[in-house]
């Protein structure tokens, strides 16, 4: 009987899961698969942990926008249906959108149809405050333009040569509008702010997130790994999937001639105790020595092995037959730059060389748990378009079950650094409980901004600064989309590539493009090997 062949798959996000579980669903009798995590949980940039108090952490605000197909094809497959409100729940179309010209959030309903009048009557659309009459007028005529352009198809990816406001600008919007709280909102949902962005990435999230029937945002009810992740790695698992936790790759041999992956080196980051039913984590030892592998913020980098001990060296055609690299664009830099020939097997193949010019971005999140409620009960939802440096604000406690309780609020403020790189954390953090304390809808006098700083009176608050080679996103600037790998494009017959930075049919750094391009990664190698 024929060995099966043997696949590694590097990085243990979305990416990483999806692609494993696809190659076994089709053709576990012909692989083996192997899953390599740098940490000592699965998740990547959507992991989420418990607190020793019982509370969790994320790394940031997570959800699912109606035009998702991929993780809810994923999550039906572990036995999860998004309509389950055990584990989802909806927004049902309705946006806040907070606008500080007028110091007001307007309340936006997208129609569901043609027919939908009662999401226009329940929207602010009319109303909205921040606009006179006639710069209503003329956004409406913009989207009466764009919803022509929709019509012809797809948003082609050579509009990623061209920048998002002046394509809008020389497709009919003023140019006074581009300067709207719900326009330069497209720049904060792509990590792009204060950058211009991509026109192929902003036309074609403005398509997706406003066409019928999409416009609702699905909320986890609970903790990320435990509704998501969990059940996607118990599925690989029993599936025949094996995973290696506490484990770096380090180092690669790129055979120029043979066209092919011929060495791996997987170093030990520390000692993975295994946890009884759990599939998604491990418990880290203690004396492994390996701090950036805690709870607190990562430093910048990824984090070393903790000694030289312990390296092994697989060889193609002994230890594995093809790789899956789901590794971030920084991390996957820092990997090919080992590589011997580096020159010649990865700067002199035109599509390793591209993934230099693209650049990355740092994302923040600052998470409180306050001891009063200071959002009105029914913002149980996002508000967007809140100052910068964080332009997303949700309270979790109306809006996820388990945190209804109690009483209090569970803030989440999510941005990135932007014009504020050079803050300390301190610092950033003192500005957005400032921001937070002037909106017009938080309860000034339940929420002292110096008192939550110093987490005093049951007010408790962590703040995230992902500065981390895994942790960062890559910048949907113009021209950017030529360097994103497709997922059998590296040139090396027996490696793939898959994240949510790889070209998929989803632009934007999401859980949906990873999850996308670890199918493509699956779909290139099964084909292939």
């Amino acid at each position: 009987m024929r060995a099966k062949k043997r696949v590694l798959i590097l990085g243990g996000g979305l990416a990483g899961l999806s692609a494993g579980l696809e190659i076994l669903d089709r053709a576990a009798e012909r692989y083996e698969v192997t899953l390599v995590c740098m940490e000592g949980r699965l998740g990547g940039k959507a992991a989420s942990w418990r607190l020793p108090d019982g509370r969790y952490m994320e790394t940031g605000f997570h959800s699912l926008f109606g035009y998702y197909t991929a993780v809810p094809a994923l999550l039906s497959r572990c036995g999860r249906e998004v309509s389950d409100e055990r584990w989802f729940t909806s927004n049902h179309g309705v946006h806040r959108m907070y606008d500080a010209g007028a110091n007001a959030v307007n309340t936006l309903r997208v129609p569901a149809g043609p027919f939908d009048v009662r999401a226009l009557l329940e929207s602010d659309l009319l109303g909205y405050r921040g606009m006179n009459l006639s710069q209503k007028l003329r956004t409406a005529r913009f989207f009466a333009r764009l919803v022509a352009e929709f019509a012809k198809g797809e948003a082609p990816p050579s509009m990623d040569e061209d920048a998002f406001t002046p394509w809008c600008v020389a497709h009919g919007l003023d140019l006074d509008l581009t300067r709207a709280p719900w326009f330069r909102y497209v720049f904060d949902l792509t990590y792009n702010y204060p950058h211009e962005g991509s026109a192929y990435v902003g036309v074609k999230g403005f398509r997706d997130m406003f066409g019928f029937r999409k416009s609702p945002v699905i909320y986890f009810n609970g903790p990320l790994s435990e509704v998501l992740i969990a059940p996607v790695a118990e599925a690989f698992v029993k599936a025949g999937g094996r995973i290696e936790f506490c484990t770096k790759a380090t180092g690669l041999a790129l055979d120029r001639a043979g066209r092919a992956i011929t060495e791996l080196t997987l170093s030990p980051m520390a000692r993975a105790v295994p946890i009884e039913g759990a599939f998604d984590r491990v418990h880290v030892d203690a004396g492994g020595g390996v701090d950036a592998l805690a709870e607190a913020p990562y430093p910048k980098g990824d984090p070393a092995p903790p000694s030289p001990g312990g390296e092994r060296t697989l060889r193609v055609g002994r230890d594995f037959d093809a790789v899956v690299s789901t590794l971030p664009i920084d991390s996957l830099r820092a990997l090919l730059r080992t590589t011997p020939d580096f020159d010649g097997a990865v700067l002199g193949d035109a599509a390793l060389a591209g993934v230099w010019k693209l650049r990355t971005v740092v994302s923040i999140s600052l998470r409180m748990w306050l001891k009063d409620q200071v959002f009105p009960s029914d913002y149980d939802t996002v508000v967007l378009g809140t100052p910068q440096p964080a332009a997303t604000v949700i309270d979790y406690a109306n809006r996820v079950g388990p945190l209804r309780r109690g009483g209090g609020s569970v803030v989440e403020m999510l941005g990135q650094e932007g014009l504020d790189g050079e803050l300390t954390d301190d610092e950033l953090v003192r500005r957005m409980l400032g921001n937070l304390a002037s909106l017009p809808f938080v309860d000034g006098a339940r929420f002292d901004p110096v008192k939550v700083f110093a987490q005093a009176d049951g007010n408790q608050w962590v703040f995230r600064r992902n500065t981390a080679h895994h942790m960062r996103y890559v910048l949907a600037e113009p021209g950017h989309w030529k360097h994103r790998l497709d997922a059998r494009a590296s040139g090396y017959d027996n490696l793939f590539f898959a994240g949510d930075w790889v070209r998929s049919s989803q632009p934007t750094p999401s859980m949906e493009a990873a999850v996308r391009a670890g199918v493509a990664a699956a779909e290139a190698l099964l084909s292939a090997v």
